[in-house]
């Protein structure tokens, strides 16, 4: 009866191993377990380098850790680590601090961190080493100062133009702008893709549009939080542009200037009222409250009438507010009013002409852009303002080459030049009256 009983009755030894194995996979979690084998020393397991085989003889996994992130002053740093290795445990490194740091804070006053707790991990996440972006979780091989591998410096020629290649068609096949290429973002994704090494699998098309998508979004408010913080020490200016889209509705863009860049607020739709100075006040003062009135130490608006009574009200609503006119839209007006006076009207008109009977015809226009080495003339449009005067500027510069298209051998030979509107254009070309006043209106704009 008692030898039955015996094995139901764990002994004392087989306990030990027990919680023995539990806490090793307990300390086995750390990141470093990946790059040690376990040795006996001194009937003692301890972890050794598997890339220099240095045996930690105290200290354990977190001395090994130091070793391999190359921190000298505790242990002597690993020479045959390779860079991602060594940049992997010194971002591990920083977390445990930030994350020790919050703790003690926690304990320090707890009811405090209850309350701030949002805020609390937005500024952490800030003031870390990966200061909020995802970048920096991976080893930044291309940035000045980093470490090529040798692997990729060892690579032969065709092995470069094959990787470079599969990039192009990529590009290609989806229809990506080439000036992509120029985003600082794509550097840095290759660095991340480089550190996976082979066998990572590319997000889909949902992962792309849902989760990876929502994670920027909030990584750029965190990004926007450091903004507000400049916002209240140097003060801000808040812009308004407004514009109509293609399907003409009427836009107002909100961005905030301060010192340290331009950050976009919101875009209001306001085409379903009527843009009175009233409308515009309350439409600005619900920005200037979200923004901060302490904050805002001047708005920029167009110069348009509405406008001016929305900036008046502002400064009466807030005292420490200014309301300042566009410089850019107050110029614009200026060449609207140039625009009409009698000899420019005539001088565009003029202009409008000769380019719409050169793109009206197919001929013409592949004479016109032989004799310009394929330039372009761009067509004054009857609205914008300083269209017209880039678009004089752009006919005069092709003077030469217009008069002397209209009186080459291929123009007057061919049946173009018996039409009576092919004469017109070109008396229109050598009329010496339009491009003295063409050259005057361009030196005066």
């Amino acid at each position: 009866m008692a030898s039955s009983e015996a094995p139901t009755q764990p002994s004392a030894e087989a306990s030990t191993q027990e919680s023995q194995t539990q806490r090793n996979v307990r300390a086995k979690t750390d990141i470093a377990w990946g790059h040690a084998k376990i040795v006996l020393d001194s009937d003692k397991e301890k972890p050794q380098c598997i890339y220099c085989n240095k045996v930690m003889k105290g200290g354990g996994i977190n001395r090994l850790k130091l070793h391999l992130a190359g921190e000298t002053g505790q242990v002597e740093a690993c020479s045959q680590a390779p860079e991602e290795v060594r940049f992997k445990m010194k971002q591990n490194r920083e977390e445990t601090r930030l994350k020790k740091r919050k703790t003690e804070h926690a304990i320090g006053n707890e009811e405090q961190t209850q309350r701030e707790q949002p805020r609390s991990v937005v500024v952490a996440s800030q003031k870390g080493t990966n200061n909020g972006s995802f970048d920096n979780y991976f080893l930044p091989r291309t940035t000045p100062g980093s470490q090529p591998t040798i692997k990729s410096v060892l690579q032969t020629k065709e092995v470069v133009e094959k990787c470079d290649l599969a990039l192009a068609k990529w590009f290609i096949a989806a229809s990506i702008p080439f000036n992509a290429a120029n985003s600082p973002y794509f550097q840095s994704a290759v660095d991340a893709l480089c550190c996976m090494g082979a066998g990572y699998k590319a997000p889909s098309i949902h992962d792309l549009r849902g989760p990876l998508l929502n994670k920027w979004v909030d990584e750029t408010k965190k990004k926007i939080e450091k903004y507000r913080e400049i916002w209240k020490n140097t003060g801000c200016t808040l812009m308004a542009d407004g514009w109509t889209d293609g399907v003409r509705r009427t836009l107002i863009n909100f961005l905030v200037y301060c010192p340290k860049g331009t950050v976009f607020i919101k875009s209001v739709d306001a085409s379903g009222a009527s843009k009175t100075g009233e409308m515009l006040f309350k439409l600005f003062k619900e920005i200037v409250l979200y923004i901060g009135p302490e904050n805002v130490v001047q708005i920029v608006t167009d110069n348009a009438a509405n406008y001016v009574a929305a900036g008046r009200l502002l400064e009466k609503e807030f005292p420490g507010l200014y309301w300042s006119p566009c410089a850019a839209h107050c110029i614009n007006l200026m060449f609207q009013d140039i625009g009409k006076l009698p000899e420019v009207k005539e001088a565009v008109s003029h202009a409008t002409n000769v380019t719409k009977y050169i793109y009206n015809h197919c001929y013409p226009l592949y004479l016109m852009r032989k004799f310009t080495h394929g330039r372009e003339i761009l067509r004054p449009a009857p609205t914008r303002f300083a269209t017209n005067f880039i678009a004089l500027q752009s006919i005069l510069s092709q003077k030469n080459a217009l008069r002397a298209m209209v009186t080459s051998q291929e123009w007057t030979t061919s049946a173009y030049a018996k039409e009576a509107k092919a004469k017109q254009f070109v008396e229109q070309v050598l009329n010496t009256n339009f491009w003295t006043a063409c050259a005057d209106i361009v030196k005066l704009t």
